[in-house]
């Protein structure tokens, strides 16, 4: 996943074989769960393999930022784990990290691709996940003013398909 996007990107992947995986939890129930009735199926586990170590994360919830997480472990306890990455649905979040000379990348993001995100850490100075559902700021006003090297869309299928909020991608 991430490997194929870093390398499409014409950045350097990194192996996964270069992590330590570390699985926080093993009793996730999805979305598809929750939605579809089908009951039989086993729940999923979840795993980190990026370490949070020189990795900085600001968050908007509003206009102001505030200290981010890149993993939220008190969502663990909760039923939405999806937000076990980076706290959950934020209208904007940016990662920086210490390679300073790395890109910027800004992804156009929803709840289900939060979990790629820490992969890119690897690569880029800094991510930016742009939320449209809750952020509507003009994509390219966004990239001039954050003077952003590279956009990528990472959005499920089925969000993708019926988000009516995607219009941002056109101004």
């Amino acid at each position: 996943g991430s490997a194929a996007l870093a390398q499409a990107m014409g950045m350097e992947p990194t192996p996964l074989s270069d992590y330590e995986r570390t699985t926080v939890s093993t009793d996730f129930n999805g979305t598809t769960y929750s939605s579809s009735g089908v009951r039989w199926m086993e729940p999923d586990s979840i795993d980190v393999y990026v370490p949070e170590e020189g990795i900085e994360v600001t968050a908007w919830n509003s206009a102001q930022p505030e200290t981010g997480v890149l993993y939220d472990w008190s969502k663990l306890e909760e039923k939405d784990k999806y937000a076990f990455f980076l706290g959950g649905n934020k209208p904007l979040a940016v990662i920086r990290t210490e390679h300073a000379q790395g890109p910027k990348l800004l992804i156009v993001r929803d709840s289900y691709s939060d979990s790629m995100a820490p992969f890119f850490t690897a690569n880029c100075s800094e991510i930016h996940l742009f939320d449209p559902r809750y952020n509507k700021t003009p994509l390219s006003q966004y990239v001039e003013e954050n003077d952003i090297d590279q956009v990528l869309v990472l959005y499920s299928v089925a969000n993708f398909v019926t988000d009516s909020n995607l219009f941002v991608l056109a101004r």
